[in-house]
């Protein structure tokens, strides 16, 4: 925790970067949304994958093989649903793709 002489300070040198360079504070706050967005990502992925398991085994407990595979298969389209999501995070329109298609040289 900051006490109040270092939390004005801090507040201070945060203005004085405004000034100097608004686009740069621009940038954290920028990154800062997308890194909470993709961490309450994580955890809806993580809460749906655990009830899909959780039920499915249920599922299995109560005698119905085939409600445990409609469970198990509803699992695997969450993780691929996810592992499509990040594949299309992962490509930045900032980096174009490198290979010997793109090499203008």
């Amino acid at each position: 925790m900051l006490n109040d002489h270092e939390r004005k300070t801090l507040g201070e040198v945060e203005r004085q970067f405004q000034v100097e360079d608004p686009e740069f504070t621009c940038s954290f706050d920028t990154r800062a949304q997308r890194l909470g967005r993709r961490h309450l990502d994580e955890a809806w992925f993580q809460i749906a994958m655990v009830a899909a398991m959780l039920l499915g085994a249920l599922m299995l407990v109560a005698g119905s093989p085939s409600g445990a595979l409609a469970f198990a298969a509803g699992a695997a389209l969450i993780w691929l649903a996810r592992q499509h999501s990040n594949d299309t995070r992962s490509r930045s329109p900032r980096h174009p793709p490198t290979g010997p298609e793109n090499d203008h040289h």
